[in-house]
């Protein structure tokens, strides 16, 4: 189980903006933004990237709304 004060501090490694804090569902961290979650690994968050599960009908990471709204306000 990771504590509250742990999760209070960890953020989203895919979050351009690093403000999303995660909940916990099950034996995973969920990103409520983009709906990615990183496994717990005895006890362990495990926040590659590489390693995470990407939400249904979603192909890649660059296909995350997350993404593509950071890529909209940065558009002239």
């Amino acid at each position: 189980m990771i504590s509250q004060e742990l999760l209070e501090i960890l953020r989203c490694p895919i979050d351009p903006e690093r403000k999303t804090s995660f909940v916990v569902e099950g034996e995973r961290l969920l990103c409520p933004r983009c709906g990615v979650k990183f496994k717990i690994k005895d006890g362990i968050p495990v926040l590659v990237v590489d390693e995470a599960e990407l939400p249904a009908g979603c192909e890649s990471l660059d296909k995350l709304a997350c993404q593509h709204q950071e890529k909209r306000l940065a558009a002239p």
